[in-house]
C-alpha cells in the first residue's frame, strides 16, 4: 500500500469527521419534534388570565352575598307585614264590633319600626342594600367582571313602611271601609316588596351562572397549561434524545478515526 494514499486517507478522515456526524443524524435514527404552537401559552399569559378569572369569581360571588342578604332581609320585612295584615284582618271580626280598633293603630307602628330597622341594618360592606339615602349617590348595586356587568335598582323599602303609616293614622278603622282600604295598602305593598325579592333572586341567579361558567374556565385553563407543560416536557426529552443520537455519532467517527490511523501506524513502522 503506498504510504502517501494511507496518510492522505487518514487526512481525510480526520478534517471531515462532521460528514459521518451528519449522515447519522440524518438517517434512520432521526427524530422528528412534536409541538403545536397554537396550543403553547406563557407563563406571564396564564398568570395573568389565572388572576383575572379570580377576581371575576371574586366579583361574583360578592354579587351573590349581596343577593342573598337583600332576600333575607326582605323576607324578614314580608314578615311584619303579615303581621300588621293579620291584626287588621283579626278586627273584621264580629266579636270586636264594640272595641275600639284604633287601638290597635299603636301595634301596627311598632310592627313598621321594626320593618324600617330591618331596611337600615340590611347592608353589604356598610352599604345600605334596601334603602337609599337622600344624599347616596348610587342608586343601584353593580357588580362589575372582566367578562360582565351587571346591575339591580337599589329599593328604598322605608317608602313603603312610611305610606302604610300615614294611611293607618289618617284612617278610622272603626269605620269597614276604612279598614278594607287599609288592609288593601298592606296587600298591594306585599306585592310590591315580593316582586323585589323575585328581581334580587333573579339578579342572584345570572350571578351563579356567571361564576359557574368563569370557574370552568379555570379548569379548563388548569388544564390546557397541564398539557402544555406535559407536551414541553415531551419536546425536552427528544431534543436531548436527538442530541445524544449526534454526539454518538461524532464519537464513533472520531473513533473510527483513531481506529485507522492506528492502523496505518502499525503498517509503516
Amino acid at each position: 500500500m503506498d504510504v502517501n494514499s494511507i496518510n492522505n486517507n487518514i487526512n481525510t478522515l480526520n478534517s471531515n469527521p462532521s460528514s459521518l456526524q451528519l449522515d447519522k443524524a440524518s438517517g434512520s435514527q432521526k427524530v422528528e419534534k412534536v409541538s403545536d404552537e397554537s396550543l403553547n401559552l406563557s407563563i406571564n399569559q396564564y398568570n395573568q388570565k389565572r388572576d383575572e378569572l379570580s377576581l371575576n369569581v371574586q366579583a361574583f360571588n360578592e354579587g351573590i352575598a349581596v343577593s342573598k342578604i337583600a332576600q333575607n332581609g326582605l323576607e324578614k320585612q314580608q314578615d311584619y307585614l303579615k303581621n300588621i295584615q293579620n291584626q287588621l284582618e283579626s278586627l273584621k271580626d264580629d266579636n270586636n264590633a264594640l272595641q275600639d280598633k284604633n287601638e290597635i293603630k299603636q301595634d301596627v307602628n311598632e310592627q313598621l319600626k321594626g320593618f324600617n330597622q330591618t331596611a337600615y341594618e340590611t347592608k353589604f360592606k356598610n352599604e345600605n342594600l334596601l334603602s337609599v339615602d337622600y344624599y347616596d349617590e348610587k342608586k343601584n348595586i353593580e357588580v362589575s367582571a372582566k367578562t360582565s356587568n351587571d346591575s339591580i335598582d337599589k329599593p328604598n323599602t322605608p317608602d313603603f313602611a312610611n305610606d302604610i303609616f300615614e294611611t293607618i293614622n289618617q284612617s278610622d278603622l272603626n269605620d269597614d271601609k276604612n279598614l278594607n282600604d287599609v288592609i288593601e295598602k298592606v296587600e298591594k305593598t306585599s306585592n310590591q316588596l315580593q316582586n323585589i325579592v323575585d328581581k334580587f333572586t333573579e339578579f342572584g341567579n345570572r350571578l351563579e351562572s356567571n361564576a359557574r361558567d368563569t370557574i370552568k374556565d379555570q379548569v379548563d385553563l388548569y388544564n390546557d397549561n397541564k398539557i402544555n407543560k406535559e407536551r414541553n416536557f415531551g419536546n425536552e426529552s427528544t431534543d436531548f434524545t436527538s442530541n445524544n443520537v449526534s454526539a454518538n455519532a461524532g464519537y464513533l467517527a472520531a473513533s473510527q478515526a483513531n481506529i485507522v490511523q492506528e492502523q496505518s501506524v502499525r503498517l509503516l513502522s
